[in-house]
């Protein structure tokens, strides 16, 4: 996550209204072959049309910052031929790779990008601001060095198959977004692979995350870039393969994620009503999943509760979060130098005010788990 937040309207997407483009008479469908512009096929495109894209590598020339910028409600396909397919790759001056942007008060509807990999952008690869009823199905997101996949601002949509690595911050990030299924990606080599911040109603189910510095984060909303929303709950963490998530972290210097230490399977830190459930976590070496409190994980950095102040009604505090029904394999028996090294374990449990976080009916390899801080519940009783 980047240090720098952004003034965004209060209410956000609790106010988002959502306005549909007008409506072509009949959609059109724009043919781009090598050596043509995707963004020229973009421009000349009406609103609902399909933009069919032919395999083969492209770099645009434009003057733009980015690689493609969509502003209007498109369908893009890249079109595979055997192990041929359609690669965009960074051009001079270029920060993210695919930017669809619609605006607060006149959102992009009906988005669709599928089968297009996007390598090598010093920003992100595809990035999202104010689309409703999206749909990001079966990319590739390769060394862009931001976050892989990226929707923001964003409400209605499916992150949907894809494969996400090599980028410095998140393989695929949701932030301030509200009802966002993300199923079946596989993210792996970031320093996180799956994040989720200041968001409302994500769904992260049958995922495969490997070989990041931490598998999965929920952040606490002073990680964000982006201020909080009037809702951001209900979270579901649901049959996800989270493993071997050791790897050095390389985020930029600074970051809150430059703080983060290897060897986490899943990361509540500071947020509240995750549902966390039928998951496989294994040999991560720090732990399998820790729940700690915001303002003692980042006691002595840059993002401590005495350098950036809470908002107001935002605690510092995990909450109403439950664990229940999960494989925790072999995780905690390595960690890395670290303050809560000791604490290393399958479950690592530091709160010290919070309350109504439960864990039962996990099961544990080694039976292992470190806890600190009052009101949990641990044992075999359901805990919904």
């Amino acid at each position: 996550m980047k240090p720098t937040r952004f003034s965004v309207a209060a209410a956000l997407l609790g106010g988002l209204v959502i306005v549909c483009a007008p409506e072509a008479a009949k959609a059109g469908t724009q043919k781009v072959y090598p050596g043509d512009s995707i963004q020229a096929a973009v421009d000349a495109a009406q609103p609902g049309d399909k933009i069919v894209v032919f395999p083969g590598e492209y770099i645009e020339t434009h003057a733009g910052f980015n690689g493609v910028t969509v502003t209007k409600s498109l369908k893009m396909v890249g079109k595979k031929k055997g192990t041929a397919k359609v690669v965009l790759k960074a051009g001079p001056g270029q920060d993210d790779g695919i930017l669809v942007e619609g605006t607060e008060e006149t959102p992009i509807d009906g988005f669709r990008i599928k089968g297009f990999t996007v390598e090598g952008f010093p920003g992100n690869g595809i990035h999202l601001r104010y689309v409703n009823n999206f749909r990001i199905d079966r990319n590739e997101s390769i060394n862009n060095l931001e976050n892989g996949i990226f929707p923001t601002l964003s409400a209605n949509g499916m992150v949907k198959r894809n494969l996400s690595y090599g980028s410095a911050d998140s393989a695929l990030w949701v932030e301030a977004s509200t009802d966002v299924r993300v199923l079946d990606n596989i993210l792996h080599s970031s320093p996180t692979g799956l994040e989720v911040t200041v968001s409302n109603n994500v769904e992260i189910r049958g995922n495969e995350v490997y070989n990041n510095t931490i598998g999965i984060g929920l952040y606490h909303p002073n990680a964000a870039s982006l201020p909080p929303i009037p809702q951001m709950a209900n979270w579901e963490i649901i049959d996800n393969y989270v493993h071997d998530n050791n790897a050095p972290n390389n985020a930029p210097p600074g970051s809150m994620s430059a703080d983060l230490p290897p060897g986490g399977g899943i990361l509540v830190l500071g947020t509240d009503g995750a549902v966390i459930t039928k998951n496989v976590v294994e040999n991560n070496d720090f732990y399998g999943i820790a729940m700690v409190d915001w303002c003692l994980a980042t006691n002595g950095s840059d993002f401590s509760c005495d350098n950036i102040p809470m908002d107001p009604g935002i605690n510092e505090f995990p909450e109403q979060n439950i664990v229940q029904d999960n494989d925790f394999i072999n995780n905690g028996t390595n960690p890395t130098p670290h303050p809560l090294a000791p604490y290393a374990a399958d479950i690592t449990y530091i709160a010290w005010a919070s309350y109504g976080n439960c864990f039962a009916r996990n099961e544990y390899l080694t039976r292992q788990y470190a806890i600190v801080g009052p009101d949990w519940m641990l044992g075999n009783a359901k805990c919904i």
